[in-house]
């Protein structure tokens, strides 16, 4: 189907009216962030991937897991409807991934609770950042499937496919703004799609740092100089879409009652596996640090069939050691082809 640009205001309002509407607008410093919409006109339709990544409105950084008193206990799981617009391919891409990291084997409760009362609508990248390489990975700029509404930018209109059920049911009802797309509409998404993957300046070969690793190529010299380069300031693994590692803590207001939360944690830090008895089974910095490009090269792969990484380029912008996944992978694969004496 086909939306007129000027048709999507009105859209958005009507269905703001039925569930929280959450999109993309400006943040401090300019900084693209997601929050509740107030003003439509404040959503920023053409943005750079926001800081964090939507990710938190389905595993947020901190949320109250229950209450717990003499009286029993009081579950606090999200399951309010929300419409969240705007969510660049990368992240869909990363969120279809934790569907399966979190509704697999052992159900997070507390995840699908929201995940399942969540609806996105995501837009097709015209213009990838610098840092980005999701075209690598088959996470964008464009997707086939895993969204529930996708919107091509045509110019003055879009190009609306729907991918799920959810997509269709905030569709149904107003249909009347919708027109049947042609042949033209088809052919300049075509022309959207190939515009935009000439566009990447980063080609990242993952699955060739992946094979490197597992053919013992890489030695632990070269995790050692990582681990130097690392300041564990933690901004990669809380920015990145498909980190998923936690702490639970209780907060006690009283002798008798209080609250259990869950916070954001990374395997990159020296406390996340410290045992009883004081013990640490991943002191060493080095054992950390190769551990998390481990989970994201080789532990993912094995288990989901992708990479833990869908190129949004996140770490790129916050890590202040510069041993980001696109510079690390490229490394790897480049070190190779230096000591065979190949170019670039």
């Amino acid at each position: 189907m086909v939306l007129e640009k000027s048709k999507l205001s009105y859209w958005l309002r009507q269905l703001r009216k039925e569930m929280s509407l959450i999109g993309p607008m400006r943040g401090e410093n300019s900084d693209i962030v997601f929050k509740t919409v107030e003003n439509i006109h404040e959503i920023v339709l053409d943005c750079p991937a926001s800081i964090p990544s939507p990710k938190e409105f389905l595993f947020p950084q901190k949320e109250k897991m229950f209450r717990y008193s003499k009286d029993g206990v009081e579950n606090l799981r999200g399951n309010k409807g929300r419409l969240i617009f705007g969510v660049r391919s990368c992240d869909i891409s990363a969120i279809t991934l934790l569907d399966r990291f979190y509704g697999g084997k052992f159900v997070d409760d507390y995840y699908m609770s929201r995940r399942n009362n969540t609806i996105f609508i995501s837009i097709g990248c015209n213009n990838p950042d610098i840092t980005c390489f999701c075209i690598g990975l088959g996470s964008g700029p464009f997707l086939s499937s895993g969204f529930d509404i996708q919107l091509s930018d045509l110019g003055d209109r879009y190009l609306v496919e729907i991918g799920s059920k959810h997509g269709l049911e905030i569709i149904k009802d107003f249909i009347h703004l919708f027109s049947r797309p042609k042949k033209l509409d088809y052919d300049d998404q075509y022309e959207a799609i190939l515009s935009s993957q000439a566009r990447f300046e980063k080609r990242i070969n993952l699955e060739n740092a992946r094979q490197k690793i597992l053919s013992g190529q890489v030695n632990d010299s070269f995790w050692e100089v990582v681990a130097q380069r690392c300041f564990e300031c933690g901004g990669c693994v809380y920015e990145c879409p498909l980190c998923t590692c936690f702490n639970v803590i209780d907060r006690p207001y009283s002798p008798t009652d209080g609250v259990r939360l869950r916070v954001w944690d990374t395997c990159l830090f020296k406390g996340f596996t410290k045992m009883a008895g004081n013990i640490w089974p991943a002191e060493k910095k080095i054992m950390r640090t190769k551990r998390w490009y481990f989970h994201k090269l080789i532990y993912y792969p094995e288990q989901f069939g992708k990479f833990g990484c869908v190129g949004c380029g996140r770490c790129t912008i916050t890590c202040p050691g510069r041993i980001d996944m696109a510079t690390i992978a490229s490394k790897i694969d480049m070190g190779d082809r230096r000591r065979k004496g190949g170019g670039g």
